[in-house]
């Protein structure tokens, strides 16, 4: 420990530094003469706690231990923990073993994909009906010919046939389907009833199409029309035939101009007995 004259020699900064490095606690207004007594009682306590400090360190050394006490000191510690280990109670176990079931099964869980509970009606929703077909077919196979009026002048046919009765016309007529000659035979009547004569007229045709609009120019005749296969020899064999028609007018009937002023001088006169009573009385 430094005296009390070497201390005195330094200046107060030089003291001040001291106290700051031996971490002794000073205020700065002091005076000197007590900053001298103060860091003095500093010194005095830190060489006190060094002195301790070095017996205590004395007092715990250790003496030195051999390899083999320290090698017997770790299998005595081993046997502990293994018998400690094999000690664990059951209940111990059992709870340990429910942990890793239900660790196991959060992972499985994880991993696959969560099953769907179907309902009756959700399988019943699921089921898709079957596609409707909507489309008409193009044939039927009726094997019918049908002719209808458009307009006084114009008529329109439409055919479905059978292709086994087609079949068998051609081979009474001695044709191919390729080579084969189809014609619409028109039948017209005569517009006056007295006239008993009937005129035809043949219209060749492509059975494919299935339709074809005829010319007639003759408003209120009465027609029916024949669809066959012309042979060879210009002998005509018909396979259907279609309904009668009878074309519309293309001018008024003189009978119903007839009927129609009658009946329009009839209400004028009932109108005016209506208005006025004495006239019908007179």
């Amino acid at each position: 420990m430094k005296r009390t004259s070497e201390l005195s020699n330094k200046t107060k900064a030089e003291l001040m530094a001291m106290a700051r490095r031996k971490k002794i606690p000073v205020t700065s207004g002091i005076v000197k003469d007590e900053l001298i007594k103060i860091v003095k009682k500093g010194l005095r306590k830190i060489e006190a706690n060094k002195k301790s400090g070095t017996a205590t360190v004395k007092t715990r050394k250790r003496t030195p231990v051999s390899k083999t006490a320290k090698q017997t000191a770790r299998k005595k510690k081993a046997k502990t923990s293994k018998v400690k280990t094999a000690r664990k109670p059951a209940v111990l176990k059992k709870i340990l073993q429910k942990e890793k079931q239900k660790k196991t099964s959060v992972k499985k869980s994880a991993t696959r994909k969560p099953k769907t509970v179907r309902t009756p009606k959700a399988v019943q929703s699921q089921v898709r009906p079957r596609p409707i077909d909507t489309e008409l077919p193009e044939r039927y196979g009726d094997h019918r010919l049908v002719v209808l009026a458009r307009d006084p002048n114009w008529a329109y046919a439409y055919w479905d046939l059978n292709p086994t009765k087609v079949r068998n016309l051609l081979k009474s007529a001695g044709q191919t389907t390729n080579k084969a000659r189809w014609v619409l035979r028109v039948y017209t009547a005569a517009l006056h009833p007295m006239e008993d004569e009937t005129h035809y007229f043949d219209i060749d045709t492509l059975v494919q199409g299935g339709n074809y609009y005829i010319n007639l120019s003759r408003p209120g005749a009465r027609f029916i029309v024949e669809i066959g296969v012309m042979d060879a020899t210009g002998l005509f064999r018909a396979t259907a035939q279609s309904n009668p028609v009878i074309m519309p007018m293309d001018h008024p009937s003189e009978t119903l101009a007839q009927e129609s002023t009658f009946s329009e001088n009839t209400i004028s006169r009932n109108v005016s007995s209506f208005t006025n009573p004495s006239s019908s009385r007179s």
